[in-house]
Order: C-alpha cells, then sequence, then structure tokens
C-alpha cells in the first residue's frame, strides 16, 4: 500500500513553503494559545525576519523560522523550530536557550529598534510529528543539577512550548484554523480521513489572496494520496483543492478491494511458485494459504493505519479463526464503512463466529 514514505528534505520543505505565511503563524499561535493570552496582540504586524536580522548559525536547520510581533507597547519574537525525528530530543531547551542568545546578539549587532532599551520577549515553538510522545523536559533549569541557596539565582531559565502533533486531538483546534488541517493531515491513516481535511479545507482558504498557501496544502494532500493508494496506480493531474476533493471521493472506496486483490493474488502467485518446485497439488494448497496469510496481515495493517496499533493487534487474533477469502473480504469492507475501531472489530467478530 502506498509508495513508502517521502524524503525528508520534500518534507521539511513543505513546512518551511507552511509557516512562512503570516496565516499560519497566526493560526499556530491562536490554536495553543489561550485568547487571554494573546490579548493586545496585533497580527497585522507578523513580519518574517530575513537574513539581516539572523544569522546563518541561527537558521541552519532546514525550516526554522523566526517572526515578530507586536503585543502591547513592545514587540515579541516567536521562534517557530521543526523537529522532524522519530523521537524527541532531550536538549531541546537549551538548543533553544542557545538559539535565543543569538537571535538576541542579532538584534543588538544591528542596532535593531526594539533591542535598544529593552531585548523583547522570545517565544519558542516546537512542532514535532513523531510517534512516540514528547517527554523531552520543556524547561531548561531541569537540565541542569538541582542547586539550592546562593547558586539558584545563576542558573538560567526558559521554557518552550511544544505542539505534539501525532498526540493532539484535532477537535481540540477550532473549525476554520488551519492547524487542525495540519494536525488531520499528520495523523491520517487512511483515504477516508484525507477526504475528510479535504473537504473541509475550500471554506477555510477561500479568497484570491490565499492562493498560493492553497497550492502547498494540494501538494500536501497530493503526497499523502500517494502513500496510501494501491501500487502501481497513477494519480491524475491535480491543481486545486476540488480536484483533490474529487479525486478521493471517487477512489476511496475502490482502492481497500484493490488492496485485498493485490494482497491475495501476490500470496496466491508466491504459494503457486513454491508449488512448482514441491509439487502441483501440496503446491496449490501452501499458495492459498500463504493466500490467505497475507490478506491477514494486510487487514492487520491497514486496521493499525487507520486506528491504531492496538486495534491491529486484537485484529490479528480474530483473523486467525477465518479461513474463508470472501469472508476476508468482507472485513476488508467493514475497514472502510467503520469510523470507529471497536465497531470495526466487533464486525469482524461476528464474521469469525459466522
Amino acid at each position: 500500500m502506498g509508495s513508502g514514505p517521502e524524503t525528508r528534505p520534500r518534507y521539511d520543505e513543505r513546512y518551511k513553503k507552511l509557516f512562512a505565511f503570516p496565516r499560519m503563524v497566526e493560526d499556530l499561535l491562536r490554536a495553543f494559545v489561550s485568547r487571554d493570552r494573546l490579548g493586545t496582540s496585533d497580527f497585522s504586524t507578523l513580519r518574517k525576519l530575513s537574513s539581516e536580522y539572523v544569522s546563518d548559525e541561527l537558521l541552519k536547520r532546514h525550516g526554522d523560522t523566526v517572526w515578530r510581533l507586536r503585543v502591547g507597547d513592545g514587540w515579541a519574537y516567536l521562534l517557530v523550530l521543526l523537529e522532524f525525528q522519530s523521537r524527541d530530543d532531550r536538549y531541546m531547551a537549551l538548543r533553544i536557550l542557545s538559539y535565543t542568545s543569538l537571535l538576541y546578539q542579532e538584534l543588538v549587532r544591528n542596532e535593531a529598534p526594539e533591542a535598544r532599551r529593552w531585548l523583547p520577549a522570545v517565544v519558542p515553538v516546537v512542532l514535532y510529528n513523531g510517534a512516540p510522545r514528547w517527554r523531552a523536559p520543556l524547561e531548561v533549569g531541569e537540565l541542569i543539577a538541582p542547586v539550592g541557596g546562593w547558586l539558584a539565582p545563576y542558573q538560567p531559565a526558559q521554557r518552550y512550548y511544544v505542539v505534539d502533533e501525532q498526540h493532539v486531538g484535532a477537535d481540540a483546534v477550532p473549525s476554520g484554523n488551519l492547524m487542525r488541517a495540519v494536525i488531520g493531515l499528520e495523523q491520517s491513516r487512511s483515504p477516508a480521513d484525507l477526504a475528510r481535511v479535504a473537504n473541509a479545507l475550500p471554506a477555510w482558504l477561500a479568497g484570491s489572496e490565499n492562493a498560493e498557501l492553497r497550492g502547498v496544502f494540494v501538494d500536501w494532500l497530493r503526497s499523502s494520496i500517494e502513500q496510501v493508494m494501491p501500487a502501481g496506480e497513477a494519480l491524475p493531474a491535480m491543481e486545486s483543492l476540488e480536484e483533490v476533493r474529487m479525486t478521493l471521493e471517487e477512489r476511496v472506496k475502490e482502492w481497500p478491494a484493490q488492496w485485498m486483490r493485490e494482497g491475495r493474488e501476490q500470496g496466491l502467485e508466491q504459494g503457486r511458485e513454491q508449488g512448482l518446485e514441491q509439487g502441483r497439488e501440496q503446491g496449490l494448497e501452501q499458495g492459498l494459504e500463504r493466500g490467505l496469510e497475507h490478506e491477514r496481515g494486510l487487514l492487520c495493517r491497514m486496521a493499525a493505519r487507520r486506528f491504531g496499533a492496538e486495534t491491529g493487534e486484537r485484529l490479528a487474533a480474530l483473523l486467525a479463526d477465518i479461513a474463508e477469502a470472501n469472508h476476508l473480504t468482507e472485513a476488508g469492507d467493514w475497514l472502510v464503512r467503520c469510523d470507529v475501531g471497536d465497531e470495526f472489530l466487533a464486525r469482524v467478530e461476528l464474521i469469525a463466529r459466522s
């Protein structure tokens, strides 16, 4: 299923493009910072800092950006860091402290007006999409050996906010906020998940002013579709969100059956080849069994992608009792039709009993 994971540079480049838009940065703050705290923030002043104010050392990590925002009578700087690895970074708080220091040095060196009397506040935000939950310390002081008495006031202190995209409830983000679409895409496990995002985005990105941003989401959706569509299938040209939506609507119900056919054919072919070596009768029997085994494994992987690893594990035990190919096909149909994992498992249990 799919064409394999995307290359990391392409993935990072997409986020770099997304967070080059003020709308994305504003929606990021509005999604995860309370309205009371945003208070006097003037989002019309959002401006991405150029290399004039940000050193190469600060922005050497692909995709990290720095934005400036007026808050009340002063300025605040937003560090947006991308952390797209398989696990969290224990020393992220230390890295952010270093980035903040570099930013301050650049502002002083360039005699930035907002740094002439007071250094501006900095708000570091880390976007993380790894599967394990982020457990690294959020405060740099947690990395320093505990001290008391006269040593305590001399220790650095800075905190950052992490958006753990794989574990944020998409419903917790307001409808119309583009971070809801980002999280929906990160958590998509099936064409149906992608279709929900594609159906919502046209209304959220209406207007000519959002044309370029729509293009970035079209590119992301197309890449995501390539990851879940059957191998060897060619996608039509898709230049708009409406074309993406129509493609998903037309094909989302066809692909599960195609996955099942591919799995069965692959398993049977493997068995037949082995049968030629071991004898026609024994080989055909083994081929049929291998085909069923391959189909069970495919269903488990698909269920895990859509409903989570626990559902995939529970499904494996149920499928072990199903020996008829048409019953496995029926289970595949329910995988598409059910909205939650428990409902799907209940359906498969009924099939197994029959």
